[in-house]
């Protein structure tokens, strides 16, 4: 029989239990929890930085393909690929960003697809920093947007509609016959400046119909959406009026701007009904320059342009100005792409 003498028992003891092998095992511990620890440092300073490489790549897609729908739309698309490489640029933290493919799904509609390029070395990938411990050296990202051009079908205006016929009066022979058989018309209106009166001694403008209600000048105000705007879509065809002889209330603080740019209009092509009844029937937009205007209610209200048709008498209320061509990039403006364009053209984001 074996003896166990207290030597034995010790070196029982050690063989499994000792200092060393629990420093062993502990030193194992934490090299598992540094790798765990490096991997989420990764996925939390990489992906940060991926993510927000992405949103600069995104934001130089959409403001290119905006950009180039809006040149486009002005009938000169002109260097598109020089438009989109300085736009994807111009977004980039570092200046450096890439476009991979410029395309045109279809007439009225560009596609930018950008990429991450890494600055100075023009390689087309996004360098990660972290990851490289787990061996993930670089990452491809990249971005898309469409947008499209076209008459507006939707748009928030100012609370006014003019008619369609007289808009005709300002077209040639050419360009209306363009417009009644393509739905479109080559170059700008006549520029001849024109005064809408919204008083109730309004003349009429041969050969239009005079409209009832208000309209018989052509001109004639919508009901408000609440502040001083209406929103028109001509999908639905119809809006209603509010009849009067002064300005809305909730419009003057537009007066300061209101000749800065062309404002969208929508065009009625019958008026029926009178008064707080009456009722247009929409056919689109258009382009109006307004050049000036007299409101009532006091010299505030009034700026007139000398080179219009003056609004003379202490009864007249009106607006001068002149139709015009108009690409409009405002937020809430959309187009169906199938309606008549009478001058004016949305652009927007379509993907």
């Amino acid at each position: 029989m074996r003896r166990l003498t207290r030597r034995s028992l010790l070196n029982a003891k050690s063989s499994g239990n000792g200092p060393d092998s629990q420093k062993g095992a502990a030193s194992i511990i934490v090299a598992v929890l540094m790798v765990a620890l490096l991997g989420m440092a990764a996925l939390a300073v990489d992906v940060g930085a991926m993510y927000s490489e992405r949103t600069q790549l995104q934001s130089g897609a959409d403001f290119s393909a905006l950009t180039i729908a809006g040149d486009c739309a002005n009938e000169d698309c002109g260097d598109y690929a020089s438009t989109a490489d300085a736009l994807a640029n111009d977004n980039a933290n570092d200046s450096s960003s890439g476009i991979a493919a410029i395309t045109f799904p279809d007439s009225n509609t560009v596609r930018v697809e950008t990429n991450a390029r890494e600055a100075g070395s023009g390689d087309d990938h996004f360098s990660l920093f972290f990851a490289r411990v787990l061996g993930i050296d670089t990452a491809e990202i990249g971005a898309v947007a469409e947008a499209s051009w076209g008459a507006p079908s939707a748009a928030t205006t100012l609370p006014w509609t003019i008619s369609q016929c007289i808009f005709e009066k300002y077209l040639s022979e050419s360009q209306l016959a363009e417009l009644r058989s393509t739905g479109n018309f080559t170059g700008d209106p006549d520029p001849t400046r024109i005064l809408f009166r919204y008083d109730e001694n309004v003349p009429t403008y041969e050969p239009c119909a005079a409209e009832n209600g208000y309209a018989p000048g052509g001109f004639g105000w919508l009901d408000l959406e609440g502040g001083c705007s209406a929103f028109i879509d001509v999908a639905e065809s119809e809006v209603g009026s509010n009849p009067g002889n002064d300005f809305p209330n909730v419009c003057h603080s537009i007066l300061p701007t209101l000749r800065d740019d062309p404002v969208l209009i929508p065009l009625f092509n019958e008026a029926t009904q009178s008064g707080q009844k009456t009722r247009y029937d929409l056919a689109g937009f258009l382009a109006f320059q307004v050049t000036g205007y007299k409101l009532g209610g006091g010299p505030t209200l009034t700026q007139l342009d000398p080179l219009a048709p003056d609004c003379e008498g202490g009864n007249c209320r009106g607006i001068q100005g002149y139709f015009t061509r108009y690409v409009s990039i405002e937020e809430g403006v959309s187009s169906t792409g199938d309606g008549p364009n009478f001058g004016a053209t949305a652009v927007y984001l379509s993907k």
